[in-house]
């Protein structure tokens, strides 16, 4: 991995490697799990916005499919 250098205010700075001494990580380390978690919730809100605006009738497969698999459920197989 290359190292770099970005601008941060000096009191942004200052309150990044506060969390990341008190978590044990370094501050790159700490920066690039939020920027993950970012991405991955960034990710999560497209879905959720595709699934809004999905037809009707996908939908309505979909919940077919769920009824299906929850009536799967009361087949009397515990712990599977």
């Amino acid at each position: 991995m290359t190292a770099t250098t970005i601008k941060l205010d000096s009191s942004v700075r200052d309150r990044l490697n506060e969390v990341a001494a008190a978590k044990g990580v370094t501050a790159g380390s700490l920066v690039e799990k939020l920027l993950d978690e970012y991405l991955w919730q960034q990710r999560i809100e497209l879905v959720k916005q595709q699934m809004r605006n999905s037809p009707q009738e996908v939908w309505d497969e979909y919940w077919a499919e769920f009824h299906s698999m929850d009536a799967s459920m009361a087949d009397g197989l515990e712990g599977w």
